[in-house]
C-alpha cells in the first residue's frame, strides 16, 4: 500500500514536472544544444542548459494556467524560431550566433551570400530536417492541463529558482550577457549597435582645424589600397611556400612591414576603424570620429573614394555610407543592384585602373584617393581573369580552394604592382609632387592555416590567421628628398608590431599632417611610436600570447 501510495505521488509530481517541461519541447530545445556540444565542444557554454531550464517555464506556464493551445504553441515556436536560427549559424559556420555575424549579414550583398554559402555549404545542414520534424512534434502533441493541487510546491520552486538566477543577473548587470538564450541575445546586442548604424547613415564630412608641419607649399597625392581578406601567410613576398608575389618582389620601390595584423576579422570594423580615429581601446562611436576623409577635407584636398566592392547590402553598406562623405565617390561594381544572376558575375579589380587615371588627373593641386579591392573575397575562384589561374593541381576540394586563394592572392599582386606603376608614372611626370601610398588588407583569411577551417569567420578565440595582413608602403623620390628623416624612421620600424587600428594616425603623420585627433606614438612612423601597445583582438585576447 504505501509502495502504491509513493509510486501515486511519484507520477503525480512527473506529470506536473512534464507540464512545466514539456518532453517533445525539451527534446526539440537541447537538440540544439547536443549538435552545439558536438560541432564545437571547446567553446561550448554549459551555462546555456541553465539558461534554457529558467526560461522554459517561463514562457510555457501561461499555457499552464491559461488552458488555451494557442498560447502553448505560441510558446514553442518563440524557442523554435530561437533554435533554428542558432542551428542554421551552428552548422554553417561552427560557432554560436553573435550580433557581429548578424550586423555583417544584414551588410552583406546577394552575391556575397551566395558565395558565401557555396564556400561553407555541408551536408550538416541535413540535420535541419529532424529539428524541423521535433517542432511539428511540438505543436501537434500538445498535452492537456491537469491541475494537481498537491504539486503546486514545484510550480513554486521552479518559478522562485527561475527568478532568482534572472535576478541575480539583472541586479548585477549581466542579464543581456549571461541571462538569456543566445539568439535572444545577439539580437539584443545587435539591437544597441544599430543606432550607431543608423547614425552613420546620416554623417556628413566634418571640417576641423589640421595643419601641415611643414611642405605646405608643396602638392601631395596620398593613395591608400584597402585590400580584402588578403593574408600574408599566403604572399611569397612574405615567404609562402608558393610564387604568389612575382611582381611586388621584383619591387626595389617598396617597404614591407612584417608584423602588422588586424584587431578585427570583418570588413565592417576593420575598415572603418582603419579610417577612423575610433580603435578597439577607445570603442569610439564611428559616426562620431574623425575620420582621415574629414583631416583632407579640412585641408582642402580633392578626396576620391574608388571601389570594386558593391556598395548596397541589405541595407546601405556602412563604408558604403562614410565613402560618401568624399567628394567623389566611384563604384564600379553595381552589379547587386540588378538581378540575382547579375550579381554572380565577376567584377575583376583591374576595373580599377581608369578611374585611378581620371582621379590622378583631377586639376586640383591636393589629393587624397581610397582604392577599395575586391581582392581575395569567398568564392575565391570568381576574384581572378583565367589567366591567373596557376595553381590548379588537386585531390580535394580543400587543396582546390586553396589553390583557387592563392590564384587570387597571385592576381592581387598583379593589381596592386599596376596601381602602384600607375602611380609612379604619375609621380616621374609631375616630380614636383609629394607622392605617397600604403597598402595593407582589411583583415587576413585563414585557408585550412588553422582548425581546418576556410574563410575569417570563428567561433570562441580568433585564429592568428585571421588577423595577419600585409602592410606595403611606396614613397615617391620627392618624398624621399622632402621627407628623408621620415623616411628613415620608417626603415627602421619595419619590424615593430603594428595594429591597422591605429592606421588614422599613421597616415596623418606619413603625410605630415597635424590635428588634436593626432596622437604621435600611435603612429608606426614616428620616432616616438609606442611598439609596446598591448594588441587585443576583438575576442578581448592578447594577439602576441596566443
Amino acid at each position: 500500500m504505501l509502495v502504491k501510495c509513493f509510486a501515486k505521488y511519484y507520477d503525480l509530481q512527473m506529470s506536473t514536472l512534464r507540464q512545466v517541461f514539456p518532453t517533445y519541447l525539451l527534446i526539440m530545445i537541447f537538440y540544439v544544444q547536443i549538435i552545439s556540444l558536438a560541432l564545437n565542444y571547446d567553446i561550448y557554454d554549459t551555462r546555456e542548459i541553465a539558461i534554457y531550464f529558467c526560461w522554459i517555464p517561463i514562457v510555457t506556464l501561461p499555457y499552464y494556467f491559461i488552458k488555451k493551445k494557442i498560447v502553448y504553441k505560441i510558446a514553442v515556436t518563440i524557442f523554435f524560431i530561437d533554435g533554428l536560427i542558432n542551428l542554421c549559424h551552428l552548422l554553417i559556420l561552427k560557432g554560436p550566433i553573435t550580433a557581429s555575424s548578424l550586423f555583417v549579414l544584414l551588410n552583406t550583398n546577394i552575391n556575397e551570400a551566395k558565395e558565401f554559402m557555396e564556400l561553407k555549404f555541408s551536408f550538416l545542414l541535413l540535420l535541419l530536417i529532424p529539428y524541423i520534424f521535433l517542432y511539428f512534434l511540438c505543436i501537434r502533441k500538445i498535452y492537456s492541463v491537469i491541475t494537481y493541487p498537491k504539486s503546486n510546491w514545484i510550480i513554486i520552486i521552479i518559478i522562485l529558482l527561475s527568478t532568482i538566477f534572472l535576478s541575480e543577473n539583472l541586479v548585477n548587470e549581466r542579464l543581456i550577457r549571461k541571462g538569456i538564450p543566445q539568439t535572444a541575445k545577439a539580437l539584443v546586442s545587435f539591437g544597441n549597435e544599430l543606432k550607431y548604424y543608423n547614425a552613420l547613415k546620416k554623417r556628413k564630412v566634418a571640417n576641423i582645424h589640421a595643419k601641415f608641419n611643414s611642405g605646405e607649399l608643396q602638392q601631395h597625392v596620398f593613395v591608400l589600397i584597402i585590400g580584402e581578406s588578403c593574408s600574408r601567410n599566403h604572399m611569397s613576398l612574405y615567404n609562402y611556400k608558393r610564387n604568389t608575389n612575382p611582381r611586388l618582389e621584383k619591387r626595389k620601390d617598396i617597404i614591407v612591414y612584417k608584423n602588422v595584423i588586424s584587431p578585427y576579422s570583418n570588413t565592417l570594423n576593420s575598415v572603418l576603424s582603419i579610417l577612423t580615429e575610433s580603435n578597439i581601446e577607445n570603442k569610439m562611436s564611428f559616426d562620431k570620429s574623425i575620420s582621415v576623409i574629414d583631416v583632407f577635407h579640412s585641408l582642402e584636398f580633392k578626396t576620391i573614394w574608388l571601389s570594386n566592392q558593391s556598395p548596397i547590402g541589405v541595407w546601405d553598406n556602412a563604408v558604403y555610407n562614410l565613402a560618401n562623405t568624399s567628394d567623389i565617390s566611384v563604384f564600379v561594381n553595381n552589379n547587386a543592384n540588378t538581378s540575382f544572376e547579375s550579381t554572380y558575375l565577376s567584377s575583376y579589380d583591374e576595373r580599377l585602373f581608369q578611374p585611378f587615371y581620371l582621379a590622378l588627373d583631377e586639376k586640383t593641386k591636393n589629393k587624397f584617393i581610397v582604392i577599395h579591392l575586391m581582392g581575395s573575397h569567398a568564392a575565391y575562384a570568381k576574384r581572378y581573369p583565367n589567366k591567373y589561374n596557376k595553381f590548379t593541381n588537386y585531390s580535394t576540394n580543400k587543396e582546390r580552394l586553396i589553390n583557387e586563394y592563392d590564384n587570387s592572392v597571385l592576381y592581387n599582386d598583379f593589381v596592386v604592382d599596376s596601381i602602384l606603376d600607375i602611380l609612379d608614372s604619375y609621380s616621374l611626370k609631375h616630380d614636383n609632387i609629394i607622392s605617397s601610398a600604403i597598402y595593407l588588407a582589411d583583415h587576413s583569411e585563414n585557408v585550412f592555416d588553422e582548425n581546418n577551417n576556410v574563410g575569417h569567420d570563428y567561433s570562441g578565440a580568433l585564429p592568428k590567421s585571421n588577423v595577419e595582413i600585409p602592410f606595403i608602403i611606396w614613397l615617391s623620390p620627392k618624398y624621399i628628398q622632402f621627407y628623408n628623416d621620415k623616411q628613415k624612421t620608417i626603415l627602421s620600424n619595419i619590424d615593430k608590431p603594428f595594429m591597422s587600428d591605429d592606421l588614422f594616425h599613421t597616415i596623418l603623420d606619413l603625410n605630415d599632417i597635424e590635428c588634436k585627433e593626432y596622437i604621435k606614438k600611435r603612429s608606426m612612423f614616428n620616432k616616438d611610436y609606442d611598439f609596446k601597445r598591448l594588441r587585443i583582438l576583438e575576442d578581448n585576447m592578447n594577439y602576441d600570447l596566443k
